[in-house]
């Protein structure tokens, strides 16, 4: 199923969900047997540390064909450590030149440091929901607050759920074109895709990798909505 291409002018069902396009194809690239590994990379203010990229994704090509480099148009997990007691250690997506990730609507109230915060962070997208330019955009956006001090995924507040997809837009000869990611465990891109036609919304579908993931897929999407209610 890699780079499968979601044909032109239909509405292609992938389980409970179908894409519907004018003009334009779909391109889903999987990664479910981790051949491309997104690495974090440490962002830490100051000329003593500085940065220290890990890999970056670019969504228009396959797993196979992924050189995690750090180039316009790619995108990647970063942490940064929290600089004193009162500032937060995150994880957070940021993207190169070109590429830009929606904010939620509405602050996200988190806890930590023994106190609620309630920043505006990175949107998660369900099933049926379109990506398009109605969003939020920015260059970086937290999926992440760590406790102070911690640099663990125990000792936090994830802002997305364990499996979640988040929307990017990637700029391509100054157009724009929608994907998103599928993301694992705060951790792993498991699939993504593009849409080839700039400029025009894309849906977000339901992977069918196999059963026991399309169970737990949906368990966690009925629970998600469920709290959304």
């Amino acid at each position: 199923m890699n780079g499968r291409v979601l044909g032109t002018c239909a509405g292609i069902a992938l389980l409970a969900a179908a894409i519907e396009c004018a003009g334009a194809a779909v391109v889903i690239h999987d990664n479910f047997d981790g051949t491309f590994k997104w690495v974090t990379g440490l962002d830490v203010p100051g000329d003593d540390v500085g940065e220290y990229p890990g890999t970056l994704l670019d969504i228009t090509r396959p797993a196979s064909e992924q050189s995690g480099e750090r180039l316009p148009g790619t995108i990647g997990k970063w942490y940064r450590p929290n600089q004193s007691s009162s500032s937060a250690a995150r994880r957070f997506l940021y993207g190169e030149d070109g590429v830009q990730t929606p904010l939620t609507d509405e602050p996200v109230v988190l806890w930590w440091n023994d106190q609620w915060i309630a920043p505006k962070v990175t949107r998660e997208y369900f099933p049926g929901e379109v990506i398009s330019s109605q969003a939020d955009w920015k260059g970086s956006s937290t999926y992440f607050s760590h406790a102070p001090g911690s640099d663990t995924l125990s000792e936090g507040t994830p802002a997305i759920s364990p499996l979640a997809y988040i929307a990017l837009r990637v700029k391509i000869a100054d157009r724009w074109h929608y994907g998103w990611i599928l993301f694992a465990e705060y951790d792993i891109a498991l699939q993504w895709a593009y849409e080839t036609e700039p400029d025009t919304p894309i849906q977000v579908p339901i992977p069918a990798p196999g059963g026991a993931f399309v169970a737990l897929l949906g368990g966690i999407f009925v629970i998600k909505r469920r709290r959304r209610r």
